[in-house]
């Protein structure tokens, strides 16, 4: 017994030991690796089929959905990303040298003349703020936002080899996970400890909330930021991809969404002289984007997850801190994986029955 016991002692600390060095190893590549199980997770129903139609040739079908993914997908992501890096440089230098904040402040004095002098003292004195610098103020704000993005595109030069690595790594990892990515989910899910019927219904949630998630959330953000792009194209309001990537990013967020790009832009294109194409911006953005996430993201999530809107939007907030833009699809994937468990909890240790 005393063998015994060393021997799970020592296989139990090697194990542990075991772990914590490939996750040393494959670390610089989770993110690649993450991003790459998601693509599969999206695109693996229309891999089944073409492997169907193949004749359950697996390879070829994994390569072709490779190919595909890379072409159709990652490869206009990117470029998309550099055309935003460079766009947010070039708006930035064009605001700092263009525009006439002359005519902004102007704007903002008629707009405080409808305030009545004494409510607009109070609010002065209660709020402690003074004459409104306008050209600080939105040269502060936009270089804020520029110059993060500007470090973040610095940062992915330094590294460029390691970007590219991980990049490489994704487009490979494609491949696989479309061959083995059942076989690989298999054998994981016979390593957890629990009974198959605990074991399924943690997977059918994640799966169920992870396809609300994407779907239901991502897409419906896309089709926003498509649409919010194309009206600032179609108005001749220039950075339309810009606008409409920047919509794409607030869409995902469950307060504020698309308004935050729309408002202050066709807000910005009235105080500057541009009345009728900023109301445009503010009707169009009201009532054709906004008004999207009223109806779609519902009818696509339908009652495929349950978890509460409070928690959701917690969850969502504090895994974007600690993940990153990742944070958008694994907060909602870890809180209904909690709630599983608590589910299994409930039903195990606190069955009145027992």
């Amino acid at each position: 017994m005393h063998r015994k016991q060393i021997f799970s002692w020592f296989f139990l600390a090697t194990f542990l030991l075991l772990i914590y060095l490939f996750y040393q190893i494959f670390s610089p590549f989770l993110l690649a690796l993450f991003w790459g199980a998601i693509l599969t997770l999206i695109l693996y129903p229309v891999h089944v089929r073409l492997t169907k139609l193949l004749k359950n040739r697996q390879s070829v079908s994994a390569l072709i959905m490779t190919v595909l993914a890379t072409f159709l997908i990652i490869l206009p992501l990117v470029f998309i990303s550099a055309t935003v890096a460079v766009d947010m440089f070039d708006i930035y230098q064009d605001i700092a040298d263009n525009v006439k904040f002359s005519e902004l402040k102007s704007s903002f004095d008629k707009l405080k003349g409808l305030i009545p002098v004494k409510v607009l003292d109070e609010l002065e004195q209660r709020l402690q703020i003074g004459e409104i610098n306008v050209h600080q103020m939105v040269l502060k704000g936009l270089g804020s936002v520029s110059g993060y993005v500007i470090n973040e595109v610095q940062s992915a030069a330094t590294n460029l080899t390691g970007l590219l690595v991980s990049f490489g790594m994704m487009i490979f990892s494609l491949f696989f996970f479309f061959r083995d990515g059942k076989k690989l989910f298999e054998r994981l899910k016979s390593l957890i400890p629990m009974e198959d019927g605990q074991k399924d219904e943690i997977f059918k949630k994640f799966y169920r909330t992870l396809n609300a998630v994407l779907i239901g959330v991502v897409v419906t953000a896309a089709i926003q930021g498509i649409l919010q792009g194309l009206i600032f194209w179609g108005l001749g309001i220039s950075y339309s991809v810009l606008g409409g990537v920047l919509t794409f990013i607030f869409a995902l967020i469950p307060i504020g969404g698309a308004v935050i790009v729309w408002l202050p832009v066709g807000l910005y294109l009235i105080f500057t002289g541009s009345l009728y194409t900023g109301i445009a911006v503010l009707l169009l953005g009201g009532v054709v984007v906004s008004s999207i996430d009223n109806f779609l993201k519902p009818m696509i999530i339908g009652g495929e997850i349950q978890l509460s809107t409070l928690f959701l939007v917690l969850t969502i907030f504090g895994s974007l801190s600690i993940f990153g833009f990742t944070g958008i699809v694994l907060g909602p994937v870890f809180l209904a994986i909690f709630m599983s468990f608590i589910d299994i909890y409930k039903s195990e240790y606190l069955d009145p029955s027992d």
